[in-house]
């Protein structure tokens, strides 16, 4: 009668610890679903400032002091740099689009599309791109740490796959 009861024991204590870390997970989710809308805002928020308004308030709010963007022409920025370099955009239209993100832990990771309907010397008229930007998790909230442009190869444009 020990053994069948402590089997009933066993079984009961699997099923609520199965239930409980089925709950967290949902709350995970929700949580993570929750922050993927934030980081997305934000990054909505500082591209569109900068790009159409040359407004740096958002990108030295939102960016770590120690953040790092590779440009769209390959060169590595630092946040002074990313800044600075608004002055070379002649900017009238931001699309951004086919955003994802993904985490681990306090570490979040963004892509997308970004479309800008303006031109950037010297390089001149910018082509789509696709961007991924590392968030960081802080005390102050999500900030980011990095941001990579990538041009769409104009035969990928071509093929609608960019």
């Amino acid at each position: 009668m020990l053994k069948t009861n402590a089997r009933y024991v066993v079984l009961a204590l699997a099923t609520n610890l199965t239930l409980v870390s089925g709950c967290a997970s949902a709350m995970d989710a929700d949580g993570e679903m929750k922050a993927a809308e934030i980081i997305k805002q934000l990054n909505r928020e500082q591209q569109e400032a900068l790009l159409l308004n040359k407004d740096p308030e958002p990108i030295q709010r939102i960016a770590l002091d120690n953040f790092l963007v590779i440009a769209p022409g390959g060169r590595v920025e630092n946040k002074s740099q990313a800044v600075a370099g608004v002055d070379s955009l002649d900017v009238r239209g931001v699309e951004i689009s086919q955003e994802q993100v993904i985490f681990h832990g306090d570490t979040a990771v963004l892509v997308g599309k970004l479309d800008i309907d303006g031109t950037m010397a010297p390089l001149g008229k910018l082509p789509p791109m696709k961007f991924m930007a590392t968030y960081v998790k802080t005390d102050d909230g999500w900030r980011m740490l990095s941001r990579s442009m990538t041009p769409c190869a104009p035969v990928a444009v071509e093929r609608g796959v960019c």
